[in-house]
């Protein structure tokens, strides 16, 4: 009888040790090069799958930096643009007020003009502080140099007459 206990205390035990083709939780007996093989190529393939995900992002990201670095170039670009219809502006200004009106017209036409002057310094002050979509806020620019060339051949004309 005891060997009888001992044969299936043996079997159970041999049994036991079986129960996963994990070769780090298993025991003495239960290695298999097939279940070991099976989980290396597992862990091989996942390993692709993250390189490649990661190659990815790498390309994502560098993708980001090069746009973001255009960005900055556009809104320099603008800015300047900004500063240059300022200065333009301001020294408009300073060619009205030193101008002269000859009669009632002229100086309908100078007040006009300095009015529209200081909307223009107005609409400069507030694209350069605008926070808008960049296309949007280039074009306001735009809009803001035909302005501004616009005012200077119209005081030209003026101070022709």
């Amino acid at each position: 009888m005891k060997k009888i206990v001992l044969s299936v205390c043996a079997a159970l035990l041999l049994t036991g040790c079986a129960t996963t083709d994990d070769p780090s939780k298993g025991g003495l007996f239960s290695y298999s090069p097939t279940a070991y093989q099976q989980r290396q190529d597992a862990k091989q393939a996942q390993l692709n799958e993250l390189q490649r995900e990661e190659a990815a992002e790498a390309k994502r990201k560098a993708s980001l930096q090069k746009a973001a670095t255009q960005k900055k170039g556009e809104h320099a670009a603008a800015q300047q643009q900004l500063q240059q219809a300022n200065a333009e502006s301001v020294a408009l200004k300073k060619r009205l007020d030193g101008f002269r009106a000859q009669n009632a017209a002229q100086q309908r036409a100078v007040a006009d003009l300095k009015g529209r002057q200081e909307r223009l310094q107005r609409d400069i002050q507030t694209a350069r502080s605008s926070a808008g979509p960049e296309d949007a806020r280039q074009a306001e620019v735009e809009r803001l140099r035909r302005e501004v060339d616009r005012l200077s051949k119209e005081t030209e004309a003026l101070s022709a007459l």
